[in-house]
């Protein structure tokens, strides 16, 4: 998949907003970060160092939370990619975004998609980021590769799980993953498989 082939199935419609239970949740934001290579396009996650405290040596967006200086909370999702992985705000290209998606340490993460520009060099932050990953955006998005299961008791019910490439992505990544794939393939919402462990 390309940019254009992107944008073209992006564009189409808008993505559903839906209303959480009322409950005081911590703001934060991540950078859906898109770059066009020579095979089209390619999702960049980051492994998180395993001194970290929450969630170490998980693969995830680059983000975090919101800080009081942030104008928005898109200013706090670029500000942390380029703490992160040192892109420049001004060499990502926003072209929309998810819908917000809780989280069980009581975040609400807001992704942002954007283009990063195809010739940035990413310089990752060693003290946040053990390994840069990068994934085929059309493998990711592969409604046939999630793994779904039920937990009721969880504010948002379903938990995805998405193998790819030798890695597993989950958690809330993998929530967003599946949100941005039913708005890119909605014909292919119904395909997704048990989960029996992986």
């Amino acid at each position: 998949m390309n940019r254009q082939q992107f944008l073209q199935h992006f564009m189409l419609q808008p993505p559903p907003h839906p209303e959480w239970p009322a409950r005081s949740l911590r703001q934060s934001a991540v950078l859906v970060a898109l770059q066009e290579q020579p095979h089209g396009l390619d999702l960049i996650l980051t492994r998180r160092a395993k001194h970290l405290r929450n969630q170490p040596h998980q693969l995830c967006f680059a983000g975090g939370r919101q800080d009081e200086t942030d104008s928005s909370l898109l200013h706090t999702a670029l500000r942390e990619a380029e703490e992160e992985l040192g892109i420049n705000p001004s060499q990502v290209e926003i072209i929309g975004d998810l819908p917000s998606q809780p989280v069980l340490n009581n975040f609400m993460i807001h992704p942002y998609i954007g283009f990063v520009a195809p010739n940035v060099q990413l310089r990752p932050d060693p003290n946040e980021v053990a390994e840069v990953l990068r994934f085929p955006l059309t493998e990711v998005l592969a409604h046939s590769r999630h793994h779904t299961t039920r937990v009721e008791r969880l504010l948002y019910h379903e938990l995805v799980f998405i193998p790819v490439n030798g890695q597993l992505i989950w958690g809330a990544t993998a929530a967003i993953i599946r949100r941005l794939a039913d708005q890119i393939h909605p014909q292919h919402k119904h395909l997704q498989l048990p989960f029996r462990g992986i």
